[in-house]
């Protein structure tokens, strides 16, 4: 186990109180915390990436950032209408 894996462990861990968060917490701090736990996976997936040499990983995350990104504009635009 390499460096890069062990920092994608320490990472993929971080989603844990992201997950809570999201499912305790009033909305518009799950909002704040689905933003970090975008950023946090594609993260673990660069990190991954790098770690066993595997271009394809690299591929999900380009995907998976702007996929983020547009899923919690879409959850913000929802949680305007129930206000």
């Amino acid at each position: 186990m390499n460096e890069w894996a062990i920092a994608a462990t320490v990472l993929a861990f971080a989603l844990i109180p992201c997950l809570l968060v999201c499912l305790l917490a009033p909305a518009p701090h799950g909002l704040v915390a689905l933003e970090i736990a975008g950023v946090l996976s594609t993260t673990v997936l660069m990190l991954l990436a790098e770690a066993f040499h595997r271009q394809p990983f690299i591929d999900l995350a380009v995907v998976l950032a702007p996929l983020a990104l547009i899923g919690s504009l879409t959850f913000a635009r929802l949680m305007e209408r129930q206000l």
